[in-house]
């Protein structure tokens, strides 16, 4: 059985899309598949599923929602109840966020070795798992919005990692309508700006770089009172120079999130995007 949670919570037979019709039961799955493999102590178990009002019934509830969901997958999926809790036992491969991360190090080791477009391939194929956020619809649970959150963090640096590496490759002109929809949508993330600033330069596109960089100072000196990290703003003033150091296939100074606060006076310069998320 394939289990899925990069997106909404999917579990996928020999029939097709298995039916996890009640609530607790997805959120007792996703969160028994969030422990990968070991195990899951009741008391967290009853804790987030139902909180101060599981009472003295907690554990009985507990156990009528595991003979549910055990009742739903079949017995290829054996649930193992141990001392303190419980551990549903899957490989990691039938498991979509488990087959991510094993991908991006995989990626990531390719790129550390100098090869570029392998590792951009393995990038690839680990954030094409994706089909929505992480555990949607599930995540007003405690445990799951930390590991939905960790998730997406990871998928937002290997997203960076993965267009870094299509950069050295020379793909800077296919990039730039991909990184312009994740400017928009991280606008406080500067590895994004960066990227973009860099791939519009390279395709010939100077003064649109250089507008980027100004409405992302823009918003961090008139949001949050800072200014450009130091790598954004030298890759600005590379740009501005025409520097041949930005050719494709040089590193380019960028992707850092380091700001200082804006003085009083702001000039006309640019914010760049600081790489948390908002």
């Amino acid at each position: 059985m394939q289990f899925r949670i990069l997106g909404a919570l999917e579990a996928t037979g020999a029939g097709g899309l298995v039916p996890l019709r009640s609530v607790k039961q997805r959120s007792l799955l996703a969160l028994l598949l969030c422990h990968d493999g070991t195990v899951a102590h009741s008391d967290v178990l009853i804790d987030a599923l139902w909180g101060a009002e599981a009472g003295d019934a907690g554990q009985q509830r507990l156990r009528l929602q595991l003979h549910r969901l055990r009742r739903t997958l079949g017995e290829h999926v054996p649930i193992a109840h141990q001392a303190t809790g419980y551990r549903l036992r899957v490989p990691a491969e039938d498991v979509d966020a488990r087959r991510f991360e094993l991908l991006v190090r995989q990626g990531r080791s390719a790129l550390a070795s100098g090869n570029d477009a392998k590792g951009s391939a393995l990038l690839r194929a680990g954030l094409d798992l994706w089909r929505g956020p992480a555990l949607s619809g599930l995540d007003d649970i405690h445990l799951l919005h930390r590991q939905a959150t960790r998730l997406e963090e990871l998928r937002l640096a290997a997203l960076g990692e993965r267009v870094e590496a299509d950069l050295r490759l020379g793909r800077h002109a296919a990039l730039v309508g991909e990184l312009s929809t994740l400017v928009r949508e991280h606008p406080l993330r500067e590895t994004f700006r960066g990227q973009l600033m860099l791939a519009l330069y390279r395709s010939g596109r100077q003064a649109e770089a250089l507008d980027v960089y100004q409405s992302g100072r823009h918003i961090l000196t008139t949001d949050l009172g800072l200014e450009p990290g130091p790598e954004l703003r030298k890759l600005h003033a590379a740009i501005l120079s025409s520097d041949s150091s930005l050719s494709a296939g040089r590193a380019a100074p960028h992707g850092r999130h380091v700001h200082r606060r804006a003085g009083p006076r702001h000039g006309r310069g640019c914010p760049h995007c600081a790489s948390r998320r908002h």
